[in-house]
């Protein structure tokens, strides 16, 4: 019979294992993920990153964000958001503009353009979105759901202490 130390240890190696597993398949969900959505979005010009900055802006925020802001929403750089606005701009699906009561802030708006080609879409999107996911029953959607959900906390706990 095994002792508790021995069983404990056992487990702790075949959860560093699994961890070590999922670590690598999220990656490469992420990298797949990628490749799938933009050949969607290749016809529109838009690159995942884009499309990505485009969700987080509609989604975070009330108002036109900064660059800043949605910088550190998506846990990149300033520089790195400047360039993809930048390209969505030049797309007609942005506005940079000078923040009225700061000129040093640049900050992004949606273009008219952009709001009809994602209303155009919501229907592709609904169903590109549920594609990635065929596979999982609801319940499995649900507990995926929780766990994205404090795997993101513990991602933005650890990012933030990286940062300082």
């Amino acid at each position: 019979m095994k002792d508790s130390d021995t069983i404990k240890a056992e487990f702790n190696m075949e959860r560093l294992d699994m961890e070590k597993y999922i670590l690598v398949v999220l990656f490469l969900v992420q990298q797949r993920w990628v490749y799938v959505i933009g050949r969607e979005l290749a016809d529109a010009q838009i690159t995942t990153k884009q499309w990505l900055m485009m969700i987080v802006m509609a989604n975070a925020f009330q108002n036109p964000p900064s660059i800043q802001e949605v910088a550190d929403a998506m846990s990149t750089t300033h520089q790195n958001v400047k360039q993809l606005a930048t390209r969505l701009e030049a797309r007609g699906f942005l506005k940079i503009e000078r923040d009225p009561e700061n000129k040093r802030i640049l900050r992004l708006k949606a273009t008219e353009e952009c709001l009809e080609y994602w209303d155009k879409r919501t229907a592709e999107d609904m169903k590109s979105i549920t594609s990635l996911f065929r596979g999982l029953e609801d319940g499995e959607i649900i507990n995926l759901f929780e766990i994205m959900g404090k795997l993101e906390k513990t991602s933005s706990e650890l990012y933030r202490e990286a940062k300082k």
